[in-house]
């Protein structure tokens, strides 16, 4: 089964539809963004979310215990680091918390890739999203799956970056029919595919998960 998470989530409004909906995941932005909440306003959402939908907090150089409190709380049922968090920080992170991690790394097609990859071995899952200089995640951009070819993969790992329902399901194709990635590809990751006029958009949000699940 393709996984889904929905990030982004910041509006009441948001989890109705991701409780209609049923994604696998709800992302809660930490970060500087558009789309950035508070712990308080995270933790509020999340008492409106249903059980079986699983929580993501995504951050962007947090320190370690900031990031471990997050989980250990309960707003945060995962971890995704989408700074510039080195296996140092990745070490202490996993000293104060159980929750399982995940590590963007935005591909560049290059051998810094390896290098960020190697960084991230400690990690239960890898993100895959679009390198842009000094922007840490949403984009809107796509890349491309060659950029995969030169990466050694050995755990699970999602796809981001510019996905919406028109593209997810060639993209999804194209990663079932590469014997390499198929064995470890475990889900997507959309965020502003889903939206209109910067807000989450229902209509969007139904088209995606009816493109991967039908």
């Amino acid at each position: 089964m393709i996984h889904v998470k929905f990030c982004g989530i910041r509006r009441k409004e948001d989890i109705e539809a991701v409780n209609r909906l049923q994604p696998d995941f709800a992302g809660f932005v930490f970060a500087k963004s558009k789309r950035q909440v508070t712990k308080g306003q995270a933790a509020a959402l999340k008492e409106l979310l249903e059980p079986g939908i699983k929580t993501i907090a995504v951050l962007v150089n947090m320190p370690a215990e900031e990031a471990a409190a997050l989980a250990n709380s309960g707003i945060a049922d995962m971890l995704q680091l989408h700074g510039d968090e080195d296996a140092a920080y990745i070490t202490k992170l996993k000293t104060l918390t159980q929750v399982k991690i995940i590590k963007a790394i935005r591909l560049q097609g290059t051998e810094t890739d390896n290098t960020l990859m190697k960084d991230a071995e400690q990690t239960d899952f890898y993100l895959f999203d679009t390198f842009l200089a000094d922007i840490y995640g949403g984009t809107g951009k796509t890349f491309s799956l060659s950029l995969l070819k030169g990466v050694q993969i050995e755990k699970p790992f999602f796809l981001a970056g510019g996905l919406d329902a028109g593209n997810v399901p060639e993209v999804i194709r194209q990663v079932q029919e590469d014997a390499r990635l198929f064995p470890y590809f475990y889900g997507v990751d959309v965020s502003g595919g889903i939206e209109a006029d910067g807000v989450k958009d229902p209509i969007k949000m139904e088209a995606f998960m009816k493109a991967i699940r039908g």
